[in-house]
């Protein structure tokens, strides 16, 4: 349910110019990306911020996921999920510069 609602979100906002983007947006952005680690789902949200059509919407909402993404990397108990979270982490880091 939760990639659902985030490649929902993606496919939306793919049509939008980035000033277009709503708070809105942002926050259901955010839930759904927080859903789709606290689910389980890290591999798919890995592969939609990897995704290069997603590039505009990560830049410019990808920092809503790093406070989620920072749980899940203190918190992980599986090395496998810690792994895929700091490989998100890295990605937003790099999506600003």
């Amino acid at each position: 349910m939760a990639v659902e609602e985030l490649q929902s979100i993606i496919k939306r906002c793919q049509i939008l110019e980035e000033h277009d983007f709503k708070e809105e947006d942002f926050g259901l952005f955010q839930l759904a990306g927080q859903r789709c680690i606290e689910d389980g789902y890290i591999n798919q949200l890995l592969e939609i911020i990897q995704d290069e059509k997603n590039k505009t919407i990560i830049k410019s909402m990808g920092w809503n996921l790093v406070g989620p993404v920072v749980r899940c990397l203190l918190r992980g108990r599986e090395e496998d999920k810690r792994e895929e979270c700091f490989l998100i982490f890295d990605l937003l880091v790099k999506v600003q510069l």
